[in-house]
């Protein structure tokens, strides 16, 4: 008793080993997410502010597309924070779109030769966090956040200052055409870890608010590597498409006036049995030639009395009283009559003297109706 109950000590504690060695040698790695990602729960993340707007009703979304295919209309708002790169073509669409009456919201640590926004460069980042001033008047004093960028914004005609802290401007604003394009050094104080520290979610509020009965406030993705592929009618202009279907309508009623007919085409039967057709031609023909009429009964009786052995089990030299009562249970009384007269017809001709072909075209044109009928039992 003593040696199994120590077995099963033994085995519990190997298990055990096995499991705890195993969860930490084997432990999966969590998957490294790009920073400043909207989906990203990391510590350099942006999940936190997008599920919190989400959550107080905001209509935020993901952006996955190149700036081109924008949404049209006014009032939207792009969000873009800390962009792997930034094209000139790619500014030129971005202008023309808040040209529309929409609002681009940038976070960037180091723009480089952004129209309205010319920087300067003041010496070593910043780590400690420092005063900041709201040039808006829209927020209290007192407030505090940590600018980790080495640049600085240059006062210059068009752009308003919005925030500034002791070695200069960190966020302005300039107005392009109905809308307007928002740049802001500190892309840090949008981070998981960072967006609840000193003043900082405090000092970005006002620039992430807009109503849920305008336009949408989109989390640009597409510069963070991900990338939603449109689908293939997306690639061509509307017009073109309307053309194409009004073509491909126009086509299909075309057809439809054309058309002789519509469905399954049938190969004629002639095409497909001609050679058994013509054999049995020839054999009735050889048939008619030679006078052998009874003959020939006599084949359509064989058949007959073999289709019977086959459906019922009547001998094939069954007399003709014995093969009626075999088939009267299986066959109405009609069918039954028919059937009588077609082997009286066969006792007929066997006693006749002479048996014409004439009437074996109607004897035979009777027993068709049996056969048809023993075929189908």
């Amino acid at each position: 008793m003593f040696k199994r109950n120590k077995l099963q000590i033994a085995l519990a504690v190997s298990i055990a080993a096995f499991l705890l060695f195993g969860s930490v040698l084997v432990k999966p790695d969590l998957p490294d997410h790009p920073p400043y990602l909207s989906t990203s729960a990391d510590l350099d993340g942006t999940k936190a502010v997008f599920t919190l707007l989400k959550e107080r009703g905001a209509p935020v979304k993901a952006w996955k597309q190149p700036w081109r295919s924008l949404p049209s209309g006014g009032r939207h708002k792009l969000l873009v924070i800390q962009p792997y790169t930034l094209a000139a073509k790619e500014w030129e669409d971005v202008r023309t779109w808040v040209s529309g009456g929409n609002e681009l919201v940038l976070f960037h640590d180091a723009p480089q030769n952004l129209d309205s926004f010319p920087v300067t460069r003041t010496g070593r980042a910043g780590s400690n966090a420092v005063s900041i001033t709201d040039l808006t008047g829209q927020l209290g004093n007192g407030l505090r956040g940590m600018v980790a960028s080495v640049y600085r914004l240059k006062e210059a005609p068009g752009m308003k200052p919005l925030l500034k802290d002791e070695r200069g401007i960190i966020a302005g604003r300039a107005a392009v055409g109905k809308g307007s394009i928002t740049l802001l050094l500190v892309p840090e104080w949008m981070r998981n870890d960072r967006i609840l520290e000193h003043s900082h979610f405090e000092l970005i509020r006002p620039y992430l608010q807009i109503s849920p009965d305008t336009g949408a406030l989109w989390f640009d993705e597409y510069h963070h590597g991900l990338y939603e592929k449109p689908g293939l009618l997306a690639v061509y202009p509307g017009w073109l498409l309307a053309v194409l279907l009004q073509l491909i309508l126009g086509a299909l009623l075309w057809l439809w006036m054309k058309g002789v007919r519509f469905g399954p085409a049938y190969t004629p039967r002639a095409w497909t049995v001609r050679r058994g057709d013509e054999t049995l031609l020839a054999a009735a023909g050889w048939y008619e030639r030679r006078g052998l009429a009874r003959e020939a009964l006599a084949h359509q009786a064989r058949y007959i009395r073999g289709l019977m052995r086959e459906r019922w089990g009547v001998r094939l030299d069954a007399t003709v009283t014995q093969a009626l009562a075999a088939a009267k249970p299986h066959l109405s009384k009609e069918e039954l009559d028919r059937l009588a007269a077609v082997m009286r017809s066969w006792q007929a001709a066997e006693e006749a003297a002479s048996y014409s072909p004439k009437q074996f075209a109607k004897d035979s044109r009777m027993a068709d109706d049996v056969i048809r009928r023993l075929e189908r039992e």
